[in-house]
């Protein structure tokens, strides 16, 4: 008998409902045998869903990714696991191992709709590689800037600051250096110009639009011998032409430090950041740079007005827009976004034709090729326990920021963007210069099986063009810094840690290998170079020695690719400790980097979100801290190579030939008119 019936009261003699008949006892064994029934059916289906409950809950905390516990403020920013479907069980088998000594103190806030979705999505190891885009026919030797009016109607500019383009070093850490100089001009009230004529990608107009000036500079505007050094000092003076370049490369993070970095709750801010990366680095438990730690509060608003400097000058011309344009179409990021309220209309094993969009696209920016050194010196910095080359972080913060654009209970990337319906397949856009980048991105981590992998078209290069020679680029720039004045110093490179501080020096491998190459030119016969080819891997030596045009249509898809990734795609994931990662921040803005704040004005992460190393707005990443000393680097090998030089010298030479034209033209012109009067005054007075 059950336990309720045997405890429950017998129908007394003197109760009220004495009257009523007693059931027969052939019903009253039947009511019994179903309510005995319906209690075991009851609790075996109890039994059943808390096995189901455990058995799930205990597979998810294996696959867990690994998170700093101290990494987010409130449970709720704890992102939900990936189900274990997707995962593998060699995966678990790793992650077990890997947090066998971990405790992660924080609940799970529970399951999303993107853990239950995501294995209705077939695996797939296929690559999309777009194809390439039609060449650039001509380079481009404008200048980066144009009057507004005549000369002669303009005010002349009463303070100018140069920035002087330096050859040999990547695009992003030149142009950052440029976007820096731009927002100290706009801080202290002087005129902006660039000088890129020695730049080693070409002039800025093959890239974007040419800036209006609304003053008139001197005619001798681009001699930096006739101005001071950006420095904290020149800029408490106020001379009338200051000038900036690599030549004094610290001069701008001392002015940086001093103008954002100075007052004492900055100071203790930066100091508390410096002490938690410390922490990390000392317990080595930060494998990822956490969401909402790419840009540190106390850095905001020098990033700030970096950004707004770069926007203003990062405007693709014509070409470059159309490139972006293609990109988009061939990427499928210009179809129609499959969003959340939309999630009845199509089924997730649908082709895209019948579905009612697209899903969420997010780019992935991987360098390789010589970057091993600077990954390794910023990334040690902030405790980031990641090797050089392992892509698996790159896929957990893409499956991460895919989370935050399905719905859920995350908060989004960004207040104005839409949720996702979890229905709409994910997709990687991968932006890198490596050719085997997408194969180990598939064999190093089944994470990225889920997500489509579509990659940015290859820039068309023909190898088979002329090689170039960097012979007299270091003579070049020897001349060069003669001209910068006395006390001018040479560019610089990093270094490594010294009396406890950062230091500039030479790299003695680098002089080395000049000093042999040198050698073997010497005892070999002489045979033209052959060009190099990019497609083996990118490094900065390599692509130097291009043909200029080939150096431009290569940059042309990087600027393409990085406008890409800032402002078009749905969420990005690139390296803090990469400049191209920095600049593609600045591109994209403040709000698209810090995301949404709590309660206490923490960031949330925003659309773009580093993995290792946070955002830093001077050269080297300890300038923020304290002073950073440099000294000469002369020993780089190759430079501007001959045949740019030349077709500087001779797009030089032919705009001075028609200025001199139209010079000889107009006195001409004046010549015939005054010849025209005295002829007719004479006609006068014979008349």
């Amino acid at each position: 008998m059950p336990l309720a019936l045997a405890l429950a009261p017998s129908p007394s003699p003197l109760s009220p409902h004495h009257h009523l008949r007693a059931p027969s006892p052939r019903r009253w064994l039947a009511g019994r045998r179903a309510r005995h029934l319906a209690h075991v059916a009851l609790c075996a289906a109890t039994l059943a869903a808390l096995f189901v409950y455990c058995r799930y809950d205990w597979i998810h905390t294996l696959a867990a990714p690994a998170t700093a516990p101290d990494a987010f403020s409130g449970d709720w920013t704890r992102l939900a696991p990936l189900d274990p479907a997707l995962v593998g069980d060699d995966v678990l088998e790793q992650a077990q191992a890997g947090r066998a000594d971990q405790k992660d103190e924080r609940a799970s806030p529970g399951d999303t709709l993107d853990d239950d979705d995501l294995p209705l999505f077939p695996l797939d190891s296929h690559t999309t590689l777009l194809p390439a885009l039609p060449r650039t026919r001509a380079v481009s030797y404008d200048n980066p800037w144009y009057l507004s009016g005549p000369r002669k109607k303009l005010p002349p500019c009463e303070r100018i600051l140069l920035f002087q383009f330096m050859p040999w070093w990547g695009f992003a850490s030149e142009y950052i250096l440029y976007a820096r100089a731009a927002a100290a001009a706009k801080k202290l009230g002087y005129t902006f110009l660039e000088d890129d004529r020695n730049w080693n990608y070409g002039r800025l107009r093959n890239y974007f639009q040419p800036r209006k000036l609304t003053c008139a500079p001197p005619s001798n505007w681009w001699d930096p011998r006739l101005a001071e050094p950006l420095s904290p000092s020149s800029a408490r003076t106020r001379p009338a032409r200051l000038v900036y370049s690599r030549l004094h490369l610290s001069n701008l993070d001392d002015w940086t430090r001093e103008t954002y970095l100075s007052s004492r709750a900055a100071v203790d801010a930066l100091e508390a950041l410096r002490r938690a990366d410390e922490e990390h680095a000392v317990k080595a438990d930060r494998w990822i740079l956490e969401e909402g730690g790419t840009l540190p509060a106390v850095l905001e608003d020098v990033f700030q007005d970096q950004s707004r400097a770069v926007n203003r000058l990062w405007r693709l011309n014509r070409e470059l827009k159309a490139q972006v344009d293609e990109v988009k179409r061939g990427s499928g990021l210009e179809r129609e976004k499959w969003l959340v309220d939309q999630r009845l209309h199509g089924e997730a094993g649908t082709d895209a034709a019948d579905k009612p969009g697209r899903g969420p696209m997010i780019a992935m920016h991987v360098r390789l090729g010589d970057k091993a050194a600077e990954y390794e010196h910023d990334s040690q910095l902030m405790g980031i326990t990641n090797t050089f080359g392992n892509m698996t972080v790159f896929v957990e913060a893409a499956h991460d920021a895919y989370r935050r654009l399905l719905p859920s209970r995350y908060p989004s990337l960004s207040d104005s963007l839409p949720r996702f319906s979890p229905y709409a397949r994910p997709a990687l856009l991968l932006i890198t210069a490596e050719p085997s980048i997408p194969a180990a991105l598939r064999a190093s981590t089944p994470l990225s099986r889920p997500f489509e992998l579509v990659q940015t078209p290859d820039p068309d290069l023909r190898s088979d063009d002329e090689g170039a020679s960097a012979d007299g680029g270091r003579e070049r720039l020897r001349v060069q810094l003669n001209a910068a004045g006395e006390g001018a110093k040479g560019p610089k490179a990093y270094a490594r840690e010294a009396e406890g501080r950062m230091v500039k020096r030479p790299r003695l491998a680098r002089r080395a290998e000049a000093e042999a190459v040198e050698a073997a030119s010497e005892s070999a016969p002489s045979e033209p170079p052959s060009p190099p080819d990019l497609r083996k891997g990118y490094t900065q030596a390599a692509f130097n020695a291009l043909p200029l045009l080939e150096r431009v249509v290569h940059t042309q898809a990087f600027v393409r690719d990085v406008t890409l990734l800032a402002r078009e795609v749905d969420a990005a994931v690139v390296s803090g400790a990469s400049n191209v990662g920095r600049l593609a921040m600045l591109i994209a803005g403040k709000e698209a980097v810090t995301g949404p704040k709590d309660e206490f004005g923490v960031a949330l992460g925003g659309r773009i979100r580093s993995v290792d190393a946070h955002f830093y707005p001077t050269a080297y990443a300890t300038a923020i801290y304290s002073q950073v000393a440099d000294v000469e680097d002369l020993d780089n090998a190759a430079f501007l190579p001959d045949e740019q030089h030349a077709a500087e010298q001779k797009a030089v030479a032919a705009a001075a030939a028609r200025k001199k034209q139209r010079q000889e033209r107009k006195k001409a012109e004046k010549d015939e008119a005054r010849r025209r009067r005295a002829q007719g005054d004479d006609r006068g007075g014979a008349g």
